[in-house]
């Protein structure tokens, strides 16, 4: 965890399993997004992996962060969301091959995650 706390780039790769519904169950990504909220800082960039549903990210991740942290969404702390596209086994469309996908909360968020996944 102390090594966490030195950090303020923050990628969050964790599964989205299925609900017996087949709604995606979201308990995974919350409770990452309250351990990092609770050890973001100013100018901390928060960068979620997690193939999701649109929206996820802004209305349920960002404001867990918000609450956690105390900090103030693209003032204090900005967001990025790149889902993952790696299909396992798939030997034709290869990480090296697929284009990989980014997005940020602001232009600066967005041009350090350009940076990083570059």
């Amino acid at each position: 965890m102390r090594k966490l706390k030195k950090s303020n780039i923050f990628i969050v790769t964790v599964p989205t399993p299925i609900n017996e519904d087949k709604t995606p169950d979201l308990r995974p990504l919350i409770t990452s997004s309250e351990l990092v909220g609770s050890i973001i800082k100013k100018g901390s960039i928060v960068i979620y992996e997690s193939t999701v549903y649109p929206g996820v990210t802004d209305e349920i991740c960002t404001p867990i962060l918000e609450k956690k942290s105390g900090l103030i969404f693209n003032k204090e702390f900005s967001t990025g969301y790149s889902p993952e596209r790696v299909v396992p086994g798939d030997k034709i469309n290869t990480i090296e091959k697929i284009k990989k996908v980014i997005s940020g909360s602001n232009i600066e968020a967005l041009k350090i995650i350009s940076f990083i996944y570059s």
